[in-house]
């Protein structure tokens, strides 16, 4: 019968150190690549949340627009002045405050975009008026619709031009 020899090899004490100090030293690596990416994803999670608000503001700001019966420009006609938008006859505005431009109605307040110059409302004989906001880059514009009875009297000019009407009646 055949005898089997089984010998157990083991580490020294030294060896065993050498071997805790690199797992250390790598875990530690490990560790700090962990930390650095996360604030890469928390960084990169926060870009895109405020390009989501950014692109829920311009949406936002579009369904008021087309929404509104009327929209009116503030009294002064200038660039830092409210636009006054009306809806079933309720008067609510668009402002630009802090360079964020703000949706009033009434106490209630709502941020809709950040970062933005100034809006002013181009008026347009020709066609609809254009809402422009200064952002950093480029200019955001907004068609925006005459009341519905402007653009009524108007269509019915443009019927009547030609036709010789006389408005004198004996």
């Amino acid at each position: 019968m055949c005898r089997v020899k089984h010998t157990l090899h083991g580490s020294t004490l030294a060896e065993t150190l050498v071997m805790m100090l690199v797992a250390g030293i790598v875990f530690l690596a490990a560790m700090e690549a962990l930390t650095l990416l996360s604030q890469l994803v928390a960084r990169r999670t926060a870009v895109l949340v405020e390009a989501g608000r950014q692109r829920d503001g311009i949406f936002r700001i579009g369904q008021l627009l087309a929404a509104a019966d009327s929209v009116r420009g503030g009294e002064g006609g200038g660039t830092g002045e409210p636009l006054y938008l009306y809806r079933a006859g309720r008067e609510t505005a668009l402002a630009v405050g802090d360079s964020a431009v703000l949706y009033v109605a009434g106490e209630f307040r709502d941020t809709l975009l950040r970062r933005v110059g100034p809006m002013r409302l181009v008026r347009c004989d020709a066609a609809s008026d254009t809402l422009e906001i200064g952002m950093p880059g480029r200019t955001l514009k907004f068609p925006v619709l005459r009341p519905a009875r402007e653009r009524y009297e108007k269509a019915i000019a443009e019927i009547e031009n030609g036709y010789g009407y006389e408005d004198d009646h004996p």
